[in-house]
């Protein structure tokens, strides 16, 4: 086994929470500070013995003494060795293990982090004492950020000019450090020259949990500039759609807040600080994502959107909850605060100070009074109506994992509707599939039909010749990982497994799991298992249009060309139509 250092051992730790690991495996149930499951090591009878602590990111039985963190847990409940629970992690948390990629790249990794260091010392210099910066630091203050902010921040200035950064480093960099690329420099096409990848703008080092800084924020000082913001290329250490900016300075504060409050950018969150709400993030110029929330929901318990009041806002929260339900769990709650129009955060809080703005983040709305008012708000008080709000409601909770706050809110809005709403989702269930028996509900034959995919992508990795059989162009209109993975392995010739892991690096680890799943088809069974699992997807596909276009019709929202399709789909079933199909055809 490949040595692994310690440090980046380490940062995988800090980037993966054991609740969250733990709960994909074995359903917890939050009491007190800790999560509780029955213990998958031993026979505790009925009653859960297995805790897990998301403040010490470690698990232990009461019964068996079984304990450790995310390593040990991979290892023992999943029986891989440390490379292989190391592996897991790494991939969860998109991150690279030196052993793959060698010791000079994890050695690169390290002089980045050293570069990306003295690039935020020369830019900070800069806000203080270079001759142009005065201007900018009276725009910070008119932002309502303060100097003390700034410092802890280390928020910086690239002056004007194509070389400023490159002529400090030519005269003060380390020998060693100069022939680092870690994307603060361009090649000019024209004269094959270095520039500066960041001028006349104001700077926001990004830092990891371990205070490292691993990439750049840029916002223009020139209103004719372009673009507005500017961040870091994608790297080995620099990840935007992984990183939220102001999460390294709420970690390591001495007060640790109970609740997180996600801004829209960069100088919001510098704006609270500098009030005193020293509990603001941002994303860096993106959408809100499943992995920013779970990240944001291993420190705290409470999360708190502030939008803008306007239409966009209300798309951003809508998109916000979507992102949210599937993964939220008792014991955490989500908050929506909107804003005034025409206010930010900055302009808000100049107004109205702390102690206003913070009322306002108290009294924001929790999750279950802004979706009952979203989807109550589009309809009447009548009967036709109600239904077609309660199957709004239960197509929206339908994603969210079984939980008493689930069911509460189901109980909820069934009192605001006077309907007895339930929940008839189960949950996810592992194993082969069985084409006899496949579940009802739409999310239940996604699930499904995910395992025929990944059951033909098996097969094809033990027989990679046959992706060249007609019936599966059928994923020639894919837009999934299918079409790519069946493109690669129709343009190569006698394809071995470990070329197929070299071509698909960012997938590495599904596609080892899915080698190493012993349920084996035989290579002389193969094509007519291929066969019989592509003409259960096409079933499936008309199954659920037929589905989609029947809701239509019954809450009133279909178009003519669907009622048209919808007619043709029941006239195929003709024979096997039941009394409810048999009016809809004929009321069409």
């Amino acid at each position: 086994m490949a040595f692994i250092p310690d440090e980046f051992i380490q940062r995988l730790l800090d980037e993966t929470d054991i609740v969250s690991l733990i709960d994909s495996f074995i359903p917890l149930k939050r009491k007190g500070k800790d999560h509780w499951a029955l213990c998958p090591f031993c026979e505790d009878g009925n009653k859960p013995s297995f805790s897990v602590s998301q403040q010490k990111q470690f698990y232990y039985c009461f019964r068996c003494r079984a304990s450790g963190n995310v390593i040990g847990f991979l290892m023992n409940f999943q029986s891989r060795d440390f490379q292989g629970a190391i592996e897991v992690l790494a991939n969860n948390a998109g991150m690279e293990i030196p052993s793959q990629v060698n010791d000079k790249s994890y050695e690169k990794q390290k002089k980045i982090f050293e570069v990306n260091s003295q690039a935020a010392i020369f830019y900070s210099n800069n806000l203080i004492n270079h001759a142009d910066s005065k201007p900018i630091r009276d725009y910070l203050l008119k932002r309502g950020i303060s100097e003390e902010v700034c410092k802890i921040f280390q928020i910086g200035l690239a002056p004007k000019g194509w070389d400023n950064l490159l002529k400090h480093f030519d005269k003060n960099l380390q020998e060693e450090l100069k022939e680092i690329d870690a994307g603060l420099f361009k090649t000019s096409e024209k004269n094959n020259k270095q520039y500066d990848t960041y001028r006349n703008r104001i700077i926001f080092p990004i830092k990891s949990k371990r205070n490292q800084i691993i990439g750049f924020g840029a916002r223009v000082i020139d209103p004719e500039d372009n673009p507005k913001y500017l961040n870091s290329s994608e790297s080995e250490i620099f990840k935007k759609g992984r990183e939220l900016y102001g999460l390294n300075e709420i970690l390591n504060s001495k007060r640790k807040p109970n609740k997180i409050v996600v801004v829209e950018g960069y100088t919001d969150v510098l704006s609270l600080f500098s009030k005193g709400i020293n509990y603001a993030v941002a994303t860096l110029g993106i959408a809100t994502s499943k992995t920013h929330v779970e990240k944001i929901f291993n420190h705290v318990d409470e999360m708190v959107f502030c939008f803008d009041g306007d239409e966009a806002g209300i798309k951003a929260a809508e998109s916000a909850l979507s992102i949210c339900l599937p993964i939220l769990r008792d014991g955490k709650k989500m908050k929506f605060l909107f804003l005034p129009e025409g206010e930010d955060p900055s302009s808000l809080l100049e107004r109205e100070g702390k102690e206003d703005f913070e009322k306002r983040i108290d009294s924001s709305k929790v999750l279950s009074e802004y979706l009952f008012e979203m989807i109550l708000s589009k309809h009447d008080e009548s009967i036709e109506s109600k239904a077609a709000a309660s199957q709004e409601f239960m197509n929206t909770v339908r994603v969210m994992p079984a939980s008493n706050f689930k069911n509460i809110l189901i109980q909820e809005f069934s009192k605001k509707i006077g309907i007895n709403l339930s929940d008839n989702s189960k949950p996810k269930t592992k194993g082969k599939i069985n084409y006899d028996r496949i579940n009802s509900t739409t999310e239940e034959k996604k699930l499904e039909m995910n395992k025929v995919k990944k059951s033909i992508i098996k097969t094809l990795l033990d027989n990679p010749n046959l992706s060249k059989i007609e019936v599966l162009d059928f994923f020639n209109e894919d837009d999934s990982f299918m079409k790519e993975f069946l493109d690669f392995l129709r343009s190569k010739e006698n394809l071995t497994f470990p070329m197929i892991l070299q071509a698909f690096e960012g997938k590495k680890q599904f596609l080892i799991d899915l080698a190493e799943d012993q349920n084996l088809i035989a290579s002389e069974e193969a094509e007519a298992f291929i066969l019989q699992a592509v003409n259960y997807l096409k079933k499936s596909n008309k199954e659920d249009l037929l589905f989609n276009l029947k809701d239509q019709l019954l809450n009133g929202s279909i178009t003519s060309q669907n009622k048209i399709e919808l007619k043709k789909l029941l006239m195929n079933k003709f024979e096997n139509l039941n009394e409810s199909e048999i009016k809809m055809l004929k009321d069409i």
